[in-house]
């Protein structure tokens, strides 16, 4: 019976050993398989994450900030805009205008983000391992007993994104990451020694707090793409930007939605029911070379929603042409005289229409065709 017991205790150590895994809670996509993404791009910036764990560290909001902006900028579908070197940018300005440099730096070339990312991280529990009430011995003839030990972690943040222009919340959402290894060791004897606990997410590598860390930051990256609305995707994308790039959210720095009281010098036209044209008293009659003859300003709900620039004859229409296919891409051509411009926030028709002579470029809001739409069923 000696020999038996001899035999199945090494083959039982190798079977518990070749059953050492890790157990992860992930998303339906991986960072990787987004990576060769070649649409068109949202512009988004990551803000501060605070740290509300009781186990977690101020460092910690930082290297989650820091990791999420790498992640997002590798999956190819954001812009992502830099926001803590603005001051270390702001010298490089200020050292080119003290001569030093050939030429000094063109001021209003900053992009900035439609959507901030905001987050704080709610709950941490680092891998913990014990032989007490998270594992169990398997008791063997000799008195020593085969112990098997697990290790737990789990992260979770909260993420909200907000848009720039309104601070309205677009999305909420919550994201964790979770992993578990187990391990054998021989109780009573030395055992196979655990991981020593560190303050920063740099020394939890290799381990399950590492790997639920990594697994969180992969499910904050599909979520963010997931919860970006299409309409702020328009950027990036050579084909988009060829056919429609530059898309305006305002004519002539008047906003979409902007209310009419809030617009000086405008002159009431005509008024039909939820809807009223204005005149802009102060207009500037030309847009490049192309002379104007009218710009009509349309509200609804006394809202911005959208503009009608009107030219006569021929050679005014081909100047306006040529500076709006200058500006907005080539768009789509429904035929020489004709072109459509179909965007998320804006979309632009030009026409030149033959018996008037008379050439029209109109500019109408998507959030507020939607909200007319919602209104009134079609």
């Amino acid at each position: 019976m000696r020999k038996i017991y001899i035999l199945i205790f090494p083959s039982l150590i190798i079977s518990l050993f070749c059953q050492v895994k890790t157990e992860v809670k992930t998303g339906q996509t991986t960072v990787e398989e987004v990576i060769k993404y070649e649409g068109p791009k949202a512009r988004i910036a990551v803000a501060r994450f605070d740290v509300k764990a009781p186990k977690a560290t101020w460092e910690m909001g930082n290297g989650i900030r820091d990791m999420l902006i790498d992640a997002l900028f590798k999956t190819g579908k954001f812009i992502v805009i830099e926001k803590d070197a603005i001051k270390d940018l702001e010298e490089e300005f200020k050292f080119a205008e003290t001569g030093w440099s050939k030429k000094e730096l063109e001021k209003g070339t900053f992009e900035v983000a439609d959507i901030v990312v905001v987050g704080a991280l709610t709950a941490f529990e680092p891998h913990a391992e014990g032989t007490g009430g998270g594992g169990f011995v398997i008791p063997t003839p000799f008195g020593v007993g085969i112990a098997v030990k697990k290790e737990e972690a789990y992260i979770q943040a909260v993420i909200r994104l907000i848009d720039v222009r309104t601070r309205r919340i677009i999305n909420s959402t919550t994201v964790e990451g979770k992993a578990s290894k187990s391990k054998v060791g021989i109780a009573g004897g030395a055992g196979i020694g655990g991981v020593i606990l560190g303050g920063g997410f740099e020394k939890y590598k290799n381990t399950p707090t590492g790997e639920a860390v990594m697994i969180m930051i992969n499910n904050a990256v599909n979520e963010i793409s997931r919860l970006v609305p299409e309409s702020y995707y328009r950027y990036g994308s050579k084909e988009t930007e060829k056919k429609y790039k530059n898309e305006p959210d305002a004519f002539r720095g008047i906003k979409w939605t902007t209310y009419s009281t809030q617009i000086p010098n405008l002159k009431l036209i005509k008024e039909e029911g939820n809807f009223k044209e204005y005149l802009k008293t102060d207009d500037n009659m030309q847009i490049g070379k192309a002379k104007l003859e009218k710009i009509t300003y349309r509200f609804y709900k006394d809202q911005f929603e959208s503009v009608l620039v009107e030219t006569k004859g021929k050679a005014n229409f081909e100047n306006l042409k040529t500076v709006t296919l200058e500006r907005f891409g080539e768009g789509e051509k429904i035929d020489e005289n004709e072109y459509l411009w179909e965007g998320q926030i804006t979309t632009i028709y030009l026409k030149f229409q033959q018996g008037e002579e008379k050439g029209i470029l109109k500019m109408v809001s998507e959030e507020m065709k939607k909200k007319i739409e919602a209104d009134t069923g079609f």
